[in-house]
């Protein structure tokens, strides 16, 4: 984080998230969050924390783009405001509050900030995780089909899925886009793999299957 910046964002929607984790996960989760704002380079204790985190950790980079711009423009505000002709418009004899200038209209408030701050891109956040452009903007044109709104809970929510599954990420995403899912579930990938038939099951069948037929054969002969 910036030097001069003493506090960061947390979206409310990452409650969906941390619903899903126990105190001991949720407490190793916000203490990573808060070693990583106070630029301390922490290392997550554990694979898990790495996966909730990663989301969190582009939107806090996202948002620090966004904050340095908007000071850079107040910065520059300021000294609109401030510059020479300005100064040379004030009255002798006034008091402080009413020498400052009353063209205030470019300056940046905190609302402004807070507007800036939360735009968030479904779009960029699949990118920046490691998705390929193209298979994002044909999943993304599957989900619009089917009206689904593209917030930060469901890319959350859709980053702990694919972490469960062993599959390379874009074969993942590849997949969703052929079979038109909107969202996405590790338990749909593991049912759709072929069941496979033992050697012990198949020996079993073929056995059976030749003491069926010769028990045929034999009520055969006795007929005749």
């Amino acid at each position: 984080m910036a030097k001069e910046k003493k506090s960061f964002l947390l979206y409310v929607d990452l409650i969906h998230t941390i619903e899903k984790l126990n105190d001991e996960q949720t407490g190793r989760l916000f203490k990573h969050i808060l070693r990583y704002v106070n630029d301390q380079n922490p290392e997550p204790q554990d694979q898990f924390t790495e996966v909730v985190f990663e989301p969190i950790k582009q939107s806090l980079k996202r948002d620090l783009v966004k904050y340095e711009g908007i000071r850079e423009r107040n910065k520059e505000n300021a000294n609109k405001r401030w510059n020479t002709k300005e100064c040379d418009r004030i009255q002798p004899h006034t008091t402080a509050p009413n020498r400052i200038p009353k063209r205030t209209k470019n300056a940046v408030s905190d609302s402004d900030s807070d507007k800036d701050i939360y735009i968030y891109s479904f779009f960029n956040s699949l990118i920046d995780y490691g998705f390929n452009k193209n298979l994002v903007n044909d999943w993304i044109q599957v989900r619009k089909a089917k009206k689904l709104t593209n917030t930060k809970t469901a890319f959350d929510k859709f980053i702990i899925e694919v972490e469960k599954c062993k599959l390379d990420k874009n074969e993942i995403l590849k997949t969703c886009v052929e079979k038109s899912w909107g969202g996405f579930n590790s338990n749909w990938i593991e049912e759709e793999k072929p069941v496979y038939e033992s050697s012990d099951d198949a020996l079993y069948r073929n056995v059976m299957a030749s003491i069926a037929k010769t028990e045929a054969l034999k009520k055969a002969k006795n007929v005749n």
